[in-house]
């Protein structure tokens, strides 16, 4: 507060860019953090707060009907059968809550919600050793049960110091969570069965275990975790009221009607369905549906004292600048 600033400190490194075109660090191959996707945390922290910051990708009623009325008329599972689900099904929807779907944010929230459901049902190969597919695990018998995967915040109690004036993410960031779903084989209807399977449990706990060398293998899985750790910062900022503690204003970072503009790019609707069929029994595993879920106020709610985040802050600092001087590193 006496130099009116709040400070955002973490590890840092040199960047460079992967063969895939990303900018990571050069000692850890972690994407580095994005200043658009914090100014589109601040201004989502009221979405955020009211659970609206997400997306899904899941097909349409339509589509579940027209799969519902293909599967009569199948009577021997074939991989022939696999083009004409694909079909019946058509596209999938894209549905973005709380952020422009044309932003940086929102892109990350989508790819890496269709990343995690291409490793799920095994229609890419897995990038880590230790997590395999949810298709290799299912059982024999899934009572026409399909899963829905979704991830979200994963952090231990914010650490914090007895002043409120210094806090500590921790925790992984994210995890994975699965409901099953019911689908009605007449009319292809789909509703929430309150039940986990223990085979989608099972592969989604492997992969928030795994979640750390993910995000590694594939950026798309670190800059989420990037997106969470901004969405956090935002709600603790604005629940803590830290700007106005220190004085310092923030508006052209959280405002809407700020002056800062925010880059677009054209943003996908829809997406095909790819399928990976599997027989179990008397039944189909065709795709899964699932998103991904901010909920970033309730991590910002939980957090405890701890002497070492306030001894970090005291450490931290500046050393008295000479007059005139505006600004320095320490």
């Amino acid at each position: 507060p006496e130099s009116n600033d709040i400070v955002i400190a973490g590890p840092g490194e040199g960047w460079k860019l992967d063969g895939k075109g990303n900018m990571v660090g050069v000692t850890t191959g972690r994407p580095v953090l994005n200043l658009e996707d914090l100014i589109v945390a601040f201004r989502a922290a009221e979405a955020a707060r009211n659970g609206q910051l997400s997306c899904s990708i899941d097909p349409t009623a339509e589509g579940r009907q027209r799969y519902a009325q293909l599967m009569t008329n199948v009577s021997r599972f074939s991989p022939d059968v696999v083009p004409a689900i694909e079909k019946a099904f058509g596209d999938q929807t894209i549905t973005v809550s709380g952020v422009p779907a044309t932003c940086h944010f929102a892109h990350v929230l989508v790819a890496a919600d269709y990343k995690m459901k291409r490793i799920g049902m095994k229609l890419e190969p897995s990038p880590v050793k230790g997590l395999s597919s949810f298709i290799d695990m299912a059982p024999a018998k899934l009572d026409n049960m399909m899963p829905r995967w979704w991830m979200a915040c994963n952090y231990e109690p914010l650490g914090r110091s007895e002043d409120g004036l210094a806090w500590e993410l921790r925790g992984t960031g994210v995890k994975v969570m699965t409901e099953d779903e019911h689908i009605d084989n007449v009319n292809g209807t789909v509703r929430a069965s309150g039940k986990t399977s223990p085979a989608a449990a099972k592969w989604s706990e492997q992969f928030t275990a795994k979640y750390d060398e993910l995000a590694v293998k594939e950026p798309v899985f670190g800059e989420l975790r990037n997106l969470m750790d901004m969405s956090v910062i935002a709600a603790l900022i604005t629940k803590e009221q830290l700007a106005a503690k220190a004085k310092c204003d923030l508006v052209e970072l959280t405002s809407a009607n700020g002056k800062t503009i925010l880059g677009e790019a054209n943003a996908a609707k829809k997406v095909p369905t790819q399928s990976s069929a599997l027989k179990r029994g008397n039944n189909w595993v065709i795709t899964a549906s699932g998103g991904v879920s901010i909920n970033s106020w309730e991590a910002a709610d939980k957090s405890e004292v701890i002497p070492a985040v306030g001894a970090t802050r005291e450490k931290a600092k500046p050393v008295a600048a000479a007059v005139g001087d505006g600004l320095w590193w320490n």
